[in-house]
């Protein structure tokens, strides 16, 4: 309670010590979100703090870093050793895993480690290590992939096919193809511009344009038996529309996703989904047969034209109603 001598403001020597604490905490935060920061980096965030608004030599950041030692906080000396880095070698606020967790996590590095896209389990180990610094634990548990020669030899296969159409698809060159026709057993020649490669189910396809019928295909690659790239580029590029959307009521419990959507936000009530759109007419027709439990919340000329389908339909009802 503020006294009689000092009715709204704090002594100098609280004051002081109250800022200090600050530079102290915000320091923490930043080793926090950096985990590794030099002097010049470290005072840039000071600087850049309007609440701060100075840089400070070794000594007095030496200081503050001590104080957080002692506080408990794992920070090794700057030196030569660690280029002279302020480095937070472990977050001081771990999470808390149990063992259940832990298992999981490692079941599913193995799942994702038998996937034709190698990306997929990069991503997630990635991401583990990332999760490592934040959690008491001192490795993962390894993982015991399947044991079987024909299972990765077969996957090796699948990886190749799979990194050679990617690239054909990022060097946007048409391609000169041997296909065999699933129902006619045939061979025949085909010109395309590739586009992408997805996977539906356990098939990998290559969605291209046919330079012939200008129509676009989706070719399995297990059947594209000689493929040849050619000296043209591709005319046109595939361009996706990431559309989110909610489902909602009895709906967010029974929703299956699609080819291309993935959950970013959910409760016991509300599905939040973003989607990979190709054909936005398909796309909002689907939608629109799930009425007042599905909502589009993004992007707005997407909302747009969904307001306008809705605009259209009610004029009609209205028409057929007169």
């Amino acid at each position: 309670m503020p006294t009689d001598s000092q009715p709204l403001e704090l002594s100098a020597a609280a004051s002081n010590l109250n800022i200090s604490a600050y530079r102290v905490l915000y320091i923490l935060l930043m080793l926090v979100k950096y985990r590794r920061l030099d002097l010049m980096e470290l005072n840039r965030h000071l600087y850049e703090n309007p609440l701060i608004a100075r840089g400070y030599n070794n000594e007095t950041l030496t200081k503050y870093v001590n104080t957080l030692r002692w506080a408990g906080c794992r920070i090794p000396k700057a030196s030569i050793r660690n280029d002279y880095h302020y480095e937070l070698v472990k977050n001081p606020f771990p999470l808390q895993l149990g063992k259940e967790e832990i298992e999981i996590a490692g079941k599913l590095l193995n799942v994702l480690s038998e996937q034709t896209d190698e990306s997929l389990a990069q991503d997630y180990r990635d991401f583990l290590d990332h999760l490592s610094w934040s959690i008491d634990l001192p490795a993962w548990p390894e993982s015991t992939l399947v044991d079987n020669q024909r299972f990765f030899y077969e996957l090796a296969c699948r990886r190749k096919l799979l990194n050679t159409f990617r690239q054909y698809c990022q060097d946007a060159f048409h391609l000169e193809l041997d296909y065999r026709d699933l129902t006619s057993n045939v061979v025949h020649a085909m010109h395309v511009e590739p586009q992408e490669v997805i996977q539906r189910d356990d098939t990998l396809y290559l969605d291209a344009v046919d330079c012939q019928s200008q129509e676009t295909v989706s070719l399995d690659l297990t059947r594209i038996e000689n493929s040849r790239q050619l000296p043209s580029k591709n005319r046109r590029t595939k361009s996706h529309l990431i559309a989110t959307f909610v489902v909602s009521g009895r709906l967010a419990q029974s929703y299956r996703l699609y080819a291309d959507e993935w959950v970013i936000y959910k409760n016991n009530e509300e599905l939040h989904i973003k989607s990979k759109v190709d054909n936005v007419d398909a796309f909002l027709d689907r939608l629109m047969k799930y009425g007042e439990n599905c909502e589009v919340l993004a992007p707005t000329n997407l909302r747009e034209m969904v307001r306008e389908r809705l605009k259209n339909l009610l004029m009609g009802v209205s028409a057929s109603l007169n």
